[in-house]
């Protein structure tokens, strides 16, 4: 069997810089004759903090920030839920699944949490577990991206149907939005609905705000279609000749699979996008 290869998606790199002169300054404040205590630093200056220093992209800085929230305040929810989304930011699924379900023990119906903690069984091949998890999110919030993630795990089971449904509940929350019609055109072309999937993706991929993995989709699409040439220009908008004529290798290989969960297992963990 070939290499799985999937298309290349840009991820912002974990910088290492100093940690910022606020960020300092509240841990003054900790120790200062008259400050705030350690318990109203963590509930309150050091979760900005590090929801600054986060927001400007040292993803390592905030995370020791979050960890020391969480040791000085064992009780709130947010530092363990933040240090989830770093890790699955990073690619540390394993990391943040312990992260969210300790944010879970915190808060059994944090919606946030619980999406947190689907995508990252997502990321660990464990689509089943997520469908579960995702519908207890579902059941307590709705929201679009929860319906998205719970596409992503029914199209990776090879149940299409139940991942257009779900695309669809998604769209009624979120008219027009790009992941969604792009993973709904995605799963139509995985059950061999072109004719319905190729402008579907089409629109999305030549959408001004489309991202790699949209125009990817795209490409994924056209392949499953037998049209090599088309696929070859849209791949190639994002990628280099080389990973270009590997993708239509891998395309040729999943047009010869007629089992829909092998399809769905070939095309790996990642068939469609997911935001955190």
């Amino acid at each position: 069997m070939p290499k799985k290869i999937h298309p290349y998606v840009p991820t912002r790199p974990v910088r290492s810089i100093a940690i910022s002169a606020a960020v300092l300054l509240v841990a003054g404040c900790a120790t200062s004759s008259g400050g705030p205590s350690s318990k109203q630093v963590s509930s309150g200056s050091l979760v900005k903090a590090a929801d600054q220093t986060r927001d400007s992209g040292d993803l390592a800085a905030a995370a020791l920030l979050y960890e020391r929230a969480e040791q000085l305040d064992p009780k709130d929810v947010d530092p363990p839920l933040q240090l989830g989304n770093i890790y699955a930011q990073v690619g540390a699924p394993r990391q943040a699944v312990a992260a969210y379900q300790q944010a879970l023990s915190i808060d059994p119906k944090n919606a946030a949490a619980l999406r947190g903690l689907a995508n990252a069984e997502l990321q660990l091949g464990d689509p089943q577990a997520a469908i579960t998890t995702l519908h207890s999110a579902a059941a307590i919030q709705s929201d679009w991206r929860i319906q998205n993630s719970l596409g992503v795990a029914y199209d990776m089971t090879g149940d299409f149907q139940s991942a257009q449904d779900a695309y669809r509940q998604g769209l009624t929350l979120a008219p027009e939005n790009l992941q969604l019609t792009s993973n709904l055109g995605l799963s139509l072309a995985l059950s061999g609905r072109f004719d319905e999937a190729l402008p579907m993706l089409e629109k999305a991929a030549h959408d001004p705000a489309a991202t790699a993995r949209i125009r990817q989709n795209l490409a994924l699409a056209y392949g499953l279609a037998g049209d090599d040439q088309k696929a070859a220009a849209t791949a190639a908008i994002d990628l280099d000749p080389a990973k270009v004529q590997a993708n239509l290798g891998y395309y040729e290989y999943l047009r010869l699979l007629h089992d829909r969960k092998a399809l769905a297992a070939a095309v790996g963990a990642h068939p469609a996008e997911t935001t955190q």
